[in-house]
């Protein structure tokens, strides 16, 4: 049994392998509920008050909204601004996926440098506000509310009775328990330059979640160079870091959302050194095709013949 919606700027699945249906409905409606409360394009949210308001006052923010952004914030501070809060000015610029093939001119994207700065982001947890300290500056939890969403669709089917299940939210994939035949759930890494649905090999995952950044998903091709939407918040241009996707696996899909995004933009070599601090397994596949995992993520790969 499944469902399909689009939400996230994507389309979503969720398979259960027990009759569930009303539960898959429901988690639907939270999936829901979250894009329109984290997404910077509802004006009404306290996400786009924060960037209303940058440089002049604080916003008042209930607690999830708090747990986002201090999660957001960890992992920029964690990365080093690898992966960065802020981003969105640049963004916003690019608009990859919505401008055909524009690409912005190096003072304009230069004038962005002040702005995407997560530094910037001031919580107040006694206050329960927020306040970006820099007009201009804009927040995107684009690149972990799709997973915050997945692990409370996981959580609520699991408190739910649901032993069995398969979530798949544009690639961001979160699994509960075994299949009822009592294998391990198979997932496919994708080949970057392939059509969807061409693997390099499978994992096995059971209670675990796996997530992709890739040069592929969303793009442009202008004069023989590609250009893609995983920007380096430290140039605000499309991340040159030798490669084509990174995959991660771990136990978390709202960490391993903001990992991958991170590790794509750090590198292989750097990469593999945040991976490893932060006890997820990492396979990098980089722009020469080599293919490049952590240890973990090597023993669990079973590579296509």
């Amino acid at each position: 049994m499944q469902i399909s919606f689009q939400a996230f700027g994507t389309y979503n699945q969720i398979m259960a392998e027990v009759d569930c249906l009303p539960l898959l409905e429901e988690c639907r409606s939270l999936c829901e509920a979250i894009e329109a409360k984290f997404s910077a394009f509802q004006p009404t949210s306290a996400i786009a008050e924060i960037s209303a308001q940058a440089g002049i006052r604080p916003i008042a923010i209930d607690e999830e909204t708090f747990f986002m952004l201090k999660k957001a914030q960890d992992f920029s501070n964690l990365s080093k601004g690898a992966f960065d809060i802020t981003i969105r000015p640049a963004t916003a610029l690019w608009g990859i996926g919505k401008k055909g093939n524009y690409v912005p001119v190096s003072q304009d994207l230069e004038q962005l440098n002040e702005l995407v700065d997560y530094t910037g982001l001031v919580l107040d947890q006694k206050n329960g506000t927020a306040m970006l300290q820099k007009a201009g500056q804009q927040i995107d939890l684009g690149g972990i509310a799709k997973g915050y969403a997945a692990d409370r669709a996981r959580g609520h089917l699991a408190e739910n009775g649901c032993s069995s299940a398969l979530i798949n939210f544009g690639g961001n994939i979160a699994t509960i328990g075994k299949k009822q035949n009592g294998e391990r759930w198979q997932i496919g890494v994708q080949n970057p330059l392939a059509k969807r649905g061409a693997f390099i090999g499978t994992i096995a995952l059971t209670d675990q979640t796996m997530v992709t950044s890739g040069v592929n998903e969303c793009f442009f091709i202008r004069d023989g160079k590609r250009y893609h939407h995983i920007l380096d918040p430290r140039t605000c241009r499309p991340a040159d870091s030798s490669l084509l996707s990174v995959t991660v696996v771990g136990n978390r899909s709202i960490d391993m959302d903001a990992l991958s995004t991170a590790l794509f933009v750090l590198g292989p070599d750097e990469g593999a050194k945040l991976a490893n601090q932060t006890g997820c397994h990492a396979l990098f596949i980089l722009t020469n095709r080599e293919i490049f995992a952590t240890d973990g993520f090597t023993k669990m790969l079973k590579r296509k013949v």
